[in-house]
């Protein structure tokens, strides 16, 4: 079973929120998937990526989701 983790971002990079959820949910043991959802949000998902312990990133990307 995986953890999802909702991102919170600028757009561009993800906030520290985030990177706190993330080593929350690394504790569970359960694969971390991180959702990233907004308007061009490209960069924050690519940063997502990049963060240790995260196995999948999904990204949601629209306008009505700026």
């Amino acid at each position: 079973m995986a953890c999802l983790v909702i991102a919170e971002h600028d757009s561009k990079a993800v906030k520290k929120a985030t990177l706190n959820t993330v080593a929350a949910a690394q504790k569970l043991g359960a694969e971390i998937h991180v959702l990233v959802a907004g308007h061009q949000a490209g960069d924050a998902a690519r940063a997502a990526s990049q963060i240790a312990g995260v196995k999948k990133v999904l990204l949601a990307d629209a306008p009505q989701l700026g």
